[in-house]
């Protein structure tokens, strides 16, 4: 059995349950029982993740160690976690509660790998961005690939997404919102694409997928949240 420590963010976590569903489904399932069983915690009282790697907040390592271990208790063999900036902590987390976890970060620098891409252009918190930990683990993938980050201030429009991706802001019409997240990462993707020429975009922030999906020909995308489906299904 799987647990999902989740919460980074809740609609996230939410829609990360309706996308194994769905995924599940149009692979035959038609009874409830064909469906992986799994335990999410909504972590939501934990710390930052990105705010703690920026230092301006505390850790979430503890609270996340606890529930881990409160998974393992209920019988759960491996571990996830729906936010990228926690793992940072993966392998202390690995460690101390003694289940394995699947590696996001891995697995969405695989699936660039695999699609051909050679410059990549990353969409993730500031956290993540500081401790290059997505640089770390391209390097053991490909270190032919070139991972390329936004001009700072496509970084604040990033950030600003994410931010808004949370609250009611993302249900309000995007044509009468500069600061709608759906805005937001649509003007950091074409900064991307036109200013870095990039020919890959990740989605290094699950909350992403909330609001935003590129359908652009000039480039794959790489949905971090959709890669965490797929390897929940393919660790059942």
């Amino acid at each position: 059995m799987i647990g999902v420590i989740g919460g980074n963010g809740v609609a996230a976590t939410n829609k990360l349950c309706q996308l194994i569903e769905e995924k599940v489904t149009r692979n035959g399932a038609f009874r409830d029982a064909h469906h992986p069983e799994m335990i999410i915690w909504q972590a939501t009282q934990a710390p930052s993740r990105s705010m703690f790697l920026e230092g301006k907040g505390p850790s979430w390592i503890e609270d996340y160690i606890n529930i881990g271990k409160k998974l393992k208790d209920c019988g759960c063999t491996k571990l996830c976690m729906c936010c990228n900036t926690a793992h940072y902590a993966i392998n202390e987390l690995q460690d101390i509660i003694q289940v394995p976890f699947i590696n996001l970060l891995y697995e969405v620098a695989l699936c660039c790998y695999e699609s051909g891409a050679k410059r990549v252009g990353m969409m993730c918190s500031d956290g993540l961005r500081k401790v290059g930990l997505y640089d770390k683990q391209f390097m053991q993938v490909d270190s032919g690939i070139n991972l390329v980050y936004p001009d700072d201030s496509f970084q604040k429009l990033v950030t600003l997404g994410i931010c808004n991706a949370k609250n009611s802001i993302r249900f309000e019409d995007v044509e009468e919102k500069n600061d709608h997240p759906y805005n937001c990462f649509s003007k950091v993707c074409n900064h991307l694409i036109e200013d870095k020429k990039v020919d890959c975009i990740v989605a290094g922030c699950t909350d992403i997928r909330n609001v935003f999906s590129l359908h652009d020909n000039r480039v794959r995308y790489v949905d971090s949240l959709e890669v965490l489906a797929n390897s929940i299904i393919d660790n059942i």
